[in-house]
């Protein structure tokens, strides 16, 4: 398609008599272009082959009512379209759902203030900086609380279950307590899993079992809303500006900077949203958070992934412990708190035996054993005897001994 002026303008030069290679050079078309258009009697305006917008029009109630949900993505719409027999474009598909987007976008956001105790927010940060001499990366545990914006951060070598459970820990007993309720990002140590509305979430078991040990309420924010943790983020982002252009003997060195740096600055600057000190702020909650003193410190239990050998014992860590000789060649799970062995097997609770001190050593249960040896009924009995063994050299051989 070309413009009125210029569709004038080719006609013009070749009722002059140019040729119309050198009219394609004098317009920048090519000749193929130019010819196609001499032959035109009128300028021709852009019609689409075909309106993919009929095709889209039994859908677009469909695409109304499933937009929030999936946070006016156009391409899980187009996808779900599919799925319903859709056969358009996704460029049309993206086209009516932009403008949608956009008024989205715009529609006035209203602050969300939580009451004292109520809520906290954690999320992690990166950060570049210097440590014993060598530029490192950083990870950031912020933890921010939503009414007093009081806020605890640590940094730590990972992000890995261990350092997200103990700076939880190391918060809390900076904090005197621990907010009802705490926000997170869609982080793996919080969420496994969650449907596709986002209203049902496969918990990470070891933190379902830790916030249940603490008492508050793990709140995954809904995807696409920043805006719903958005007193961390700005948290992560003025803990960066600390540590900004500054150097560091060692993470430990770091982290006492950034502690000391919390309480004598950070608690004490006037807070550009709620015009008050944390420090102030922080008093009118501390009494309403949930008390966590006296409190051990939460075990994480390390827990693998083992087969079941034929001798029925599972190795961990250069011992073996016995389990019912049902499960062989079957996977179980090993969990320890560093005194007890727990083993499962799809959730059950199949076999327990205290952690053994020392190395190449085994513990064996002998009822784990049952069954393997079967007593023969007189009227089937083969005329060669037949040797019947005791129990107990079954448990000689699964240490180790011999015959």
């Amino acid at each position: 398609m070309v413009k009125g002026d210029l569709w004038h303008e080719i006609h013009s030069r070749f009722k002059l008599r140019e040729t119309k290679k050198a009219i394609a050079r004098a317009v920048g078309l090519s000749v193929q272009t130019v010819r196609k258009i001499l032959r035109q009697k009128q300028p021709q305006g852009y019609v689409r082959e075909k309106q993919e917008s009929e095709l889209l029009a039994p859908y677009q109630e469909y695409i109304l009512q499933r937009l929030a949900a999936v946070a006016y993505c156009a391409q899980a719409i187009f996808e779900e379209l599919q799925v319903r027999g859709y056969r358009g474009s996704y460029q049309t598909v993206k086209r009516f759902v932009s403008p949608l987007r956009k008024e989205a976008e715009i529609e006035a956001t209203v602050r969300f203030e939580t009451p004292p105790g109520r809520q906290g927010q954690a999320d992690w940060g990166q950060c570049w900086t210097i440590v014993a001499g060598k530029r490192v990366k950083v990870h950031l545990f912020v933890l921010t609380l939503g009414y007093s914006r009081r806020m605890y951060a640590v940094a730590t070598a990972d992000e890995k279950m261990p350092a997200f459970l103990r700076s939880h820990e190391e918060a809390f007993e900076f904090l005197g307590g621990v907010a009802h309720e705490i926000v997170y990002d869609n982080l793996r140590s919080v969420v496994l899993g969650r449907d596709f509305e986002g209203s049902r979430f496969e918990w990470n078991p070891v933190f379902w079992d830790f916030s249940r040990y603490y008492g508050f309420r793990p709140a995954p924010h809904r995807p696409y809303r920043p805006q719903t943790k958005g007193k961390v983020e700005s948290g992560v982002k003025y803990v960066k500006r600390f540590l900004r252009g500054k150097e560091f003997t060692s993470l430990d060195d770091l982290n006492a900077r950034l502690l000391d740096w919390i309480v004598t600055v950070a608690d004490q600057r006037i807070h550009g949203t709620t015009h008050r000190k944390p420090a102030e702020m922080f008093l009118e909650e501390k009494d309403l958070l949930l008390s966590t003193k006296d409190r051990r410190a939460y075990v994480l239990e390390e827990r693998s992934l083992r087969y079941v050998p034929k001798d029925c014992l599972v190795a961990y860590q250069t011992n073996r412990y016995s389990v019912p000789c049902r499960l062989a060649g079957k996977r179980v799970e090993v969990l320890t708190d560093g005194e007890m062995i727990k083993i499962y097997h799809s959730g059950e609770l199949v076999s327990c035996h205290p952690r053994i001190e020392g190395t190449y050593r085994s513990s064996v249960d002998r009822t784990h054993y049952w069954g393997l040896i079967k007593a023969a009924k007189p009227a089937e009995a083969p005329q060669d005897d037949v040797e019947v063994r005791d129990l107990a050299i079954y448990e000689r051989l699964a240490e180790g001994g011999v015959l």
